[in-house]
């Protein structure tokens, strides 16, 4: 698989580092290990270190720092975590493209997201969008990544700007669609309507008509796309029947509907559900949820290194995250492949 590749690059998600005793989820159903979760980011990165000297950038998928920092601990530990936890990232010599999480969230306002590491739309390589978190960076003449900002319209990070028109939309939402009192709980709700919970979050007008701008962009181009984020935006992506819709897009039909109009999509990379699975839809789209760091044993691996080669992008799972092979739309040359189902 490492053999002839055109570029190399990591990905890692759900870290959610907080040194804090281990503890639990909101349901109390699953051990998070707050303290490992950074020897396991470190463990992850002296493996690129050490195995990858050309390693292009890293994919951080999103909730790099857990809630419960700020939530038990206060402001001045959750701003500790973060600057503990992106220390790794600074020790390669390639650039890390962040997403941000509701677990950032949690801690940090969107204003203090903006402004800190996090927000990646203010490097040279990259197209961003002024005041937004999404961007795009084309990694390789072949290969693009568009990054979505899962909570664009939210409850999440509004906290200092209350009257925003997407704060009081996502409000309007959850009102509408989730009747429990508890807007994390999703108590009484049936299959993908287990979507609007306050922890996940929707892709604003905005953003959509810019990702329709960045997918048009990309075919004429003839560019392959991998979409990546935080949020799940294909419900039938999750570890397991009880789980669908928990960990997706609040209008992930939407954003799915603007991805199928386009032939350059390769795949879709999100984190959020700890438990990773992996799917291919039914244009031939790749959806991969990496597994969380945060609930992965400590001396267990839970990240990913991913390989373009000429007409594959090769991602190689390690420990826990499973291995996929995900065939190119737009090949060398201009040979172009366009076709439903698992491979072209």
């Amino acid at each position: 698989m490492t053999e002839a590749y055109q570029l190399v690059f990591g990905i890692i998600a759900d870290v959610q580092y907080a040194d804090a005793d281990d503890g639990s989820n909101f349901a109390q159903t699953r051990r998070r290990y707050y303290r490992t979760a950074l020897e396991s980011l470190k463990k992850a990165v002296t493996t690129w270190n050490t195995s990858y000297s050309n390693l292009a950038f890293v994919l951080q998928l999103g909730d790099l720092i857990d809630g419960v920092n700020k939530r038990k601990y206060g402001k001045q530990v959750a701003e500790n975590a973060l600057k503990a936890a992106l220390v790794p990232f600074r020790e390669m010599a390639c650039p890390t493209y962040h997403m941000v999480g509701n677990h950032d969230l949690y801690n940090l306002t969107r204003t203090e997201c903006l402004e800190s590491e996090l927000n990646c739309s203010r490097l040279p390589t990259v197209e961003g969008v002024e005041g937004a978190l999404y961007y795009s960076v084309l990694v390789h003449p072949q290969l693009k990544i568009i990054v979505l900002d899962s909570y664009d319209v939210g409850v999440l990070g509004y906290s200092d700007c209350p009257d925003h028109p997407h704060f009081l939309e996502a409000q309007r939402i959850l009102e509408e669609e989730n009747p429990n009192d508890e807007k994390n709980s999703a108590v009484g709700l049936k299959g993908v309507s287990r979507r609007f919970v306050a922890y996940n979050g929707g892709i604003g007008k905005q953003q959509l008509a810019w990702l329709d701008e960045q997918l048009t962009k990309a075919d004429s181009q003839e560019q392959n796309v991998l979409i990546c984020g935080h949020v799940q935006l294909n419900s039938k992506v999750a570890s397991s029947d009880a789980d669908v819709g928990t960990c997706l897009a609040w209008n992930y039909a939407e954003v799915q509907e603007v991805l199928h109009s386009h032939g350059c999509v390769v795949g879709c990379l999100m984190g959020h559900d700890h438990d990773g699975s992996y799917f291919i839809d039914s244009v031939g789209i790749h959806q991969l949820v990496m597994n969380g760091v945060i609930e992965t044993p400590p001396g267990t691996d839970a990240f990913a290194t991913a390989f373009l080669h000429e007409r594959t992008l090769e991602i190689q799972g390690h420990g826990v995250v499973p291995s996929a092979s995900m065939p190119l739309r737009y090949f060398v040359g201009g040979e172009r492949c366009i076709s439903k189902g698992e491979s072209c």
